[in-house]
């Protein structure tokens, strides 16, 4: 999707009613989106979305775990449901994006259980020049034109601009005090049915002020998947991989640049992963290969997500046949100022540019 018509909504008042804006705003676009996530489903697990729907609500507790650890995003979720004219169970199914794979994988079809593939760069910065976070977020080729943008701000945290995809409440982004996070999945790490779902896990970060709080913040509530959440703001960086039994700190070192992908870095090496890995291994080259030790710049950073190199391209096309293949859904820059710089590119930045988003 061009950035030029992507949405972006700054949404105002109580979560319920921020809710209502985006579900209403979206409403169209929320309802095509679902249409192909719904059919993705009987697709993939080979059941009735609304019995799939209906077991992975049941099944697990992770309302229960947003009542405690973020009460405002379940109102907000509430209000899209009532805003976009969707049923609350299938708004807040769709909410659990990361879960959702690793629940299907669980109770019907393990090989359809597919990971997302995300590439993750960041740079500390120079003199002159900002530390940046970077990601291209690859998802299903289905979501493809959900693209969307959010401005938020919720229990009197600074506000936020979000990339999502349209009736979901976050995927990654940046709040005005600088702060970033940045997001991958790490299927390899325990889940638990009673965890935070990563889409409130990164929200919740970004209600913080500081890193230093959000570093605070991450290590406190069971993680319902495991995730790798890069964190960032204009003094520095954090990484955490985290599961259903540990928020591990990963070491950046010395070098003036991190990337991640999609197997744990803190982790020893898993002989018996590494096939279903080879993705994500094969892109990691990728990144420490282009991004040498130096401090890249904002354009360095733009040709390294945007790569084709080798048989595990870091920009990922679609398969034009195959609907629930990944692709890079978006991929966005943010350079970690107060407030911060975006830049946005809708789809495979190797073939879509990147535009700069407004404050």
């Amino acid at each position: 999707m061009p950035v030029s018509s992507l949405p972006f909504l700054r949404l105002s008042g109580p979560p319920r009613a921020q809710g209502r804006q985006h579900g209403d705003a979206l409403r169209s676009s929320i309802s095509e989106v679902r249409h192909r996530w719904r059919e993705s489903l009987a697709q993939r697990f080979g059941v009735r979305p609304d019995s799939f729907i209906e077991a992975f609500l049941a099944k697990t507790r992770f309302v229960a775990a947003m009542r405690h650890w973020t009460p405002a995003l379940l109102e907000e979720i509430e209000g899209i449901a009532e805003g976009s004219g969707r049923s609350l169970a299938e708004t807040l199914a769709f909410q659990f994006m990361d879960e959702e794979w690793w629940f299907g994988a669980m109770h019907y079809r393990q090989a359809s259980a597919e990971a997302n593939r995300c590439s993750i760069i960041a740079s500390r910065g120079r003199e002159g020049q900002a530390p940046i976070l970077a990601q291209n977020m690859d998802l299903r080729a289905y979501l493809d034109g959900g693209q969307a943008l959010i401005s938020t701000a919720t229990n009197g945290g600074p506000r936020t601009t979000v990339m999502t995809i349209c009736g979901m409440i976050g995927l990654c982004g940046a709040n005005q005090a600088g702060l970033g996070v940045a997001v991958n999945t790490l299927w390899q790490l325990p889940s638990a049915a009673d965890g935070l779902p990563v889409a409130c896990v990164m929200r919740g970060i970004l209600e913080q002020p500081d890193l230093a709080a959000a570093t605070k913040w991450i290590c406190q509530p069971r993680h319902a998947s495991g995730q790798h959440y890069l964190i960032g703001d204009p003094e520095g960086f954090a990484s955490f991989e985290a599961s259903a039994t540990l928020a591990s700190n990963i070491p950046w070192g010395d070098s003036p640049v991190f990337v991640h992908t999609n197997h744990p870095l803190a982790a020893p090496s898993n002989e018996r992963l590494k096939k279903a890995e080879e993705n994500s291994r094969g892109r990691y080259a990728t990144l420490c290969n282009l991004m040498t030790a130096k401090t890249p710049t904002g354009e360095e950073v733009k040709a390294t997500l945007s790569s084709r190199q080798g048989p595990h391209p870091v920009s990922v096309r679609p398969s034009p046949d195959d609907p629930t293949s990944t692709m890079t859904f978006a991929s966005i820059i943010m350079e970690l100022n107060r407030p911060p710089t975006i830049q946005l590119g809708g789809g495979p930045p190797c073939s879509n540019p990147y535009r700069p988003i407004g404050p």
